[in-house]
């Protein structure tokens, strides 16, 4: 009998969050926005004085990946925000630009070579700000800000994936952070395209990790390089949009 009251309590509040959202889809985008700026400071803060000898980012990371894995499961999100199989994906082709652009003009003029550890160490944490990062904007606040329509969606959530690296001022210069935030709200358009053209989360997920990790190896100048490549996928992102519609769902 608890156990039956437990589950509907519990249903009864999930119905409630998603009714908020869909009542008030940017005050609810702004909201998770502001929560996430709030715990990713605390975890930040909290990593820097309990391991001053580890990471502090590296550990807010994992801590705000679990976080946002448990707020898709809450939810019941995780088909909705994109995490889905192959069979219900839409024009996986149209990736192909995206991925030659961020794994091959970073290689143009060789690539620069690191130990095996620390490879694997940027592996795992850009997977997990990948994941981390996807699954906030491009899944949970892109979803929540759908009855806003495409346009809106993709301009709000990418102004709040800009705004929320804003907390990385924890960890470095302010000048670097103000690009990081430029950049990030023009990748989010891109993001968002690819997110809703191919139906599926996976893509902008790969490619948001790969796009970094491969910005750790190239020999070019990081900032200039990463401005030409987001500016890219922004303006292909924009080209996709373009006067499309997302089908019905049947």
């Amino acid at each position: 009998m608890q156990t039956q009251i437990s589950v509907l309590s519990s249903d009864n509040s999930q119905g409630a969050v998603k009714t908020f959202f869909k009542q008030r889809p940017v005050i609810s985008a702004v909201l998770i926005f502001v929560a996430y700026l709030t715990i990713s400071t605390l975890l930040g803060l909290a990593a820097k004085a309990l391991f001053p000898q580890v990471q502090p980012e590296f550990i807010a990371l994992i801590a705000l990946s679990v976080l946002v894995a448990i707020a898709l499961s809450m939810l019941g999100w995780w088909k909705v925000a994109g995490f889905n199989f192959p069979a219900e994906w839409r024009d996986s082709r149209l990736m192909i630009i995206p991925f030659l652009i961020i794994l091959g003009l970073p290689f143009l003029m060789g690539v620069k070579t690191t130990d095996k550890d620390t490879f694997f160490y940027l592996l795992i944490g850009y997977a997990l700000t990948g994941f981390m990062e996807e699954g906030l904007m491009r899944g949970i606040v892109l979803r929540v800000l759908k009855p806003t329509g495409t346009t809106r969606s993709v301009v709000i959530s990418s102004l709040l994936f800009g705004l929320m690296h804003i907390g990385n001022l924890l960890y470095r210069n302010p000048f670097i952070v103000f690009a990081q935030m430029i950049g990030a709200f023009v990748d989010g358009i891109g993001q968002s395209a690819f997110r809703l053209r191919t139906n599926t989360i996976w893509f902008p997920i790969i490619l948001h990790a790969l796009h970094d990790l491969a910005l750790k190896y190239t020999n070019f100048p990081v900032i200039p390089l990463d401005v030409v490549e987001v500016t890219l996928l922004m303006i292909y992102g924009i080209y996709l949009l373009r006067g499309w519609k997302e089908p019905i769902a049947k």
